[in-house]
């Protein structure tokens, strides 16, 4: 019988199918798109631990949603952290599983720092900081587009520094600040403006009304006693500031000047109030830290331009919220204009 004689060429075809048919031992499988989000409450537990504090944070719940998260407030979201969830009372992170939301494609670290970032209003009380260190970073993980930057991704030293300001609002001191001017040479932190502000009037009984001068300078906050009606509740204009950038141990004066053709009664008054975020074992609590008023010695009658103001002597970067105030105390009659009404900076 004649030997058979094989094709090389076919041999190799036949050698390679066979190898390829054969699944990879190393084949590195494809990470989750959504893994637990117990992962990261973890994670988050792990590095608190590291700076000294214990958290329970069983009062925490985090779950994904489907579609962008709808606060309530007009906007859209890809992650939300609740203080206090209105149906459970709790503290909650919302998740986005939304396909433009891109959590599925993030890379471990910017989950990390995305999750970290809703853990920061929900279980830390933080509201978005969008103020930045002078190489051009943002200041702090709580900022408001935390998705655009990469943090901490290649730098082990960031994200020490991104943890311990998380915690602790001081350790930003330890890096150089973008406060966004020279107080030294333009002093004025926040003055009223006729746009990009929120400001609320408020008078439980309708015996005050308030009025907002924005078309015209100088722009004004009024005030003025409804005729027919004794009031006996406070009218007054507020205004909230978040995450005041301001340097540690400065001297922070609220300083406004007043007009008036004529008051009668108690008068008017300003007033400053600080918060502070603590933690405890449970999570931050929102506080208030300091109240500052002139409420116990108003001015009344006349008025051509009084300057009313208060000092904080050294301000803290603990305080995560500003609320400054112009009052007038029930009982009084007339109306009061607060001009140039802004917080002045000296370090």
């Amino acid at each position: 019988m004649a030997a058979r004689s094989y094709s090389p060429l076919l041999f190799v075809l036949f050698f390679s199918a066979v190898i390829s048919c054969n699944p990879k031992e190393d084949v590195v499988p494809a990470p989750d798109p959504f893994p637990s989000l117990s992962i990261f409450k973890d994670k988050f537990i792990t590095e608190a631990r590291a700076r000294g504090y214990d958290f329970d944070m069983s009062g925490l719940d985090m779950q994904y949603v489907d579609g962008k998260i709808t606060p309530g407030n007009g906007r859209e979201y890809c992650g939300y952290g609740w203080i206090n969830f209105p149906p459970t009372g709790r503290r909650q992170v919302f998740i986005s599983r939304e396909p433009s939301c891109g959590f599925a494609n993030y890379t471990d670290l910017r989950r990390e720092i995305f999750v970290f970032h809703e853990i920061g209003h929900a279980y830390l009380n933080l509201q978005h900081d969008n103020s930045f260190l002078c190489d051009g970073r943002p200041l702090s993980l709580m900022h408001e587009n935390v998705h655009l930057y990469d943090y901490y991704e290649d730098s082990p030293d960031n994200k020490k520094y991104y943890l311990d300001e998380l915690f602790d609002r001081i350790a930003a001191e330890e890096e150089c600040i973008n406060y966004a001017k020279d107080f030294s040479v333009n002093p004025v932190f926040f003055s009223l403006q006729p746009s990009g502000q929120t400001w609320t009037f408020s008078n439980s009984q309708g015996s005050f009304a308030g009025e907002r001068i924005t078309n015209t300078t100088p722009y004004a906050l009024v005030i003025s006693s409804v005729l027919g009606r004794t009031s006996t509740a406070t009218g007054y204009w507020f205004s909230q500031i978040d995450n005041p950038n301001i340097p540690q141990n400065a001297k922070v004066t609220l300083r406004t000047k007043v007009y008036s053709d004529g008051l009668t009664g108690p008068g008017i008054a300003i007033g400053l109030r600080g918060y502070e975020a603590p933690l405890s074992n449970n999570g931050a609590q929102t506080v208030e830290t300091m109240v500052l008023t002139t409420e116990n010695a108003p001015i009344s009658g006349t008025l051509d331009g009084q300057i009313l103001e208060l000092t904080i002597p050294n301000f803290t970067r603990k305080t995560i919220i500003l609320i400054p105030f112009a009052v007038m105390l029930p009982g009084t009659e007339g109306k009061a204009r607060f001009e140039e009404f802004e917080i002045i900076v000296e370090e």
